[in-house]
């Protein structure tokens, strides 16, 4: 849906940060844009100013009258030329009446949308789930979870952040962050890895490494490019995380779908994120 302008006459504003958003079009393709049309006519009394006014050209304004004028029962709008009146174009009664019908529609119509809202914005478990919904960013790896360990360093701030499946992912910031977001146990963050920074591993060989993420999982997908491969690996909690490596080592270390795999990166390739 997208959003609702109210324009017309005795409607509602927009809340400025709507979760819910919606347009009212009524059959046979009469939309918000014929109404506000209407509006304008019946303020000016000219269908060329009208059309100025809602951003249409005198033509596009008079073949969207011609086409409500023949889909109605009774005429809307109708045309004089010269005489006592001195011409011009107006509503005619049945086109006064179907504009305030429109007009009471719109008011319930924002009404509703606001009753929705306030519902929304009452649940913090789904306000939280549409913010994060609506942030956009590059990286392809974007994890949602709780702070479970802060441990505050002399430069850095070790954080711990508990994904819903019980793995966890480490992000070593400054404190300088740790501060401006406000982070402490508790505090929902979301935590972005790009997928370049993702190494992929299938047997360590006896040895340890120092990157602090570790998570184990299976592949669920592999995109083979012209020169790199998009492997996704399907953690134990339900998470997906995405690495970029090149077709060489999908052959090297014979990926395939099905098959274990880790995905190790560092705690500094971490980045993490509030909801404002």
């Amino acid at each position: 849906m997208q959003a609702m302008r109210s324009v017309l006459p005795g409607t509602k504003a927009e809340p400025s940060q709507s979760l819910v958003e919606g347009d009212i079009r009524l059959l046979g393709g009469l939309g918000g844009r014929l109404f506000r049309l209407l509006a304008a006519i019946d303020s000016s009394g000219s269908i060329n100013q009208a059309a100025k006014d809602v951003g249409l050209t005198y033509k596009g304004a008079w073949e969207m009258i011609e086409r409500a004028n023949n889909l109605s029962p009774k005429i809307l709008v109708s045309t004089a030329i010269g005489g006592r009146t001195g011409g011009g174009t107006r509503l005619t009664p049945a086109g006064k009446n179907f504009l305030q019908l429109f007009v009471q529609i719109q008011e319930e119509h924002a009404h509703f949308l606001e009753q929705i809202n306030q519902r929304l914005e009452n649940d913090q478990e789904i306000l939280f789930l549409f913010k994060r919904l609506i942030m956009k960013a590059s990286a392809r790896n974007q994890f949602f979870g709780k702070v479970s360990d802060v441990a505050i360093g002399t430069v850095n701030v070790t954080v711990v952040v508990g994904l819903k499946g019980g793995e966890n992912i480490v992000a070593t910031i400054t404190k300088e962050s740790a501060e401006s977001l406000g982070i402490k146990i508790g505090s929902d963050v979301i935590a972005l890895v790009k997928a370049p920074q993702v190494i992929v591993v299938t047997d360590f060989g006896g040895y340890r490494i120092s990157a602090r993420n570790q998570l184990k999982g299976t592949v669920s997908r592999i995109q083979k490019g012209a020169v790199n491969s998009e492997i996704a690996i399907e953690l134990a909690g339900g998470d997906s995380l995405t690495a970029t490596v090149t077709n060489e080592s999908i052959d090297t270390l014979s990926l395939s779908e099905g098959c274990s795999a880790t995905a190790v990166f560092k705690a500094g390739s971490v980045i993490l994120g509030v909801a404002s």
